[in-house]
């Protein structure tokens, strides 16, 4: 497992499919048949415990065979412990994801449509609801903000 990143709580490790429990984390899990080599998985880990985890298809120009190209990364799976949900820590881990760990202008992201508000308060806009007979996703894009230049002198 390689440390990505951390703040002074959680720390974001490169971790396997294998590294992630099935029983707490039961959404993820159930996406692992569709999960290749191609993608990157995100342990998020409070002390020595995995609070969430991440699925994250890269925006790699030598993928061209993956999931989905884009030309974006894209997160493609985002789950926190049941018992860990409530308590801030979904949006410390999303935002360490988003600002040390893609650090791309644009991030696309897939999501069920009970959690699209949790990715709209960080800035995500949807842009197409797939509402297919097997599953109802949505593909959002957050785009980096362009800094104001001060026209002040």
């Amino acid at each position: 497992m390689k440390i990505i990143t951390k703040n002074e709580e959680i720390r974001v490790v490169l971790i396997s499919v294998d590294d992630v429990s099935d029983v707490l984390f039961p959404f993820f899990i159930s996406y692992k048949i569709s999960i290749d080599d191609s993608i990157q998985i995100y342990g998020f880990f409070l002390k020595d415990k995995m609070v969430a985890v991440s699925a994250v298809i890269p925006d790699d120009e030598l993928n061209n065979g993956s999931f989905y190209t884009y030309g974006s990364p894209i997160i493609y799976v985002f789950e926190v412990r049941e018992d860990k949900r409530g308590l801030g820590y979904g949006r410390k881990c999303a935002e360490l994801l988003l600002e040390k760990v893609l650090e791309n202008d644009t991030i696309i992201l897939s999501c069920t449509p009970f959690v699209a508000g949790f990715w709209e308060k960080l800035g995500f806009e949807l842009k197409f609801v797939d509402q297919s007979l097997y599953m109802h996703r949505m593909m959002f894009e957050k785009k980096a903000k362009k800094e104001k230049k001060d026209t002040k002198k």
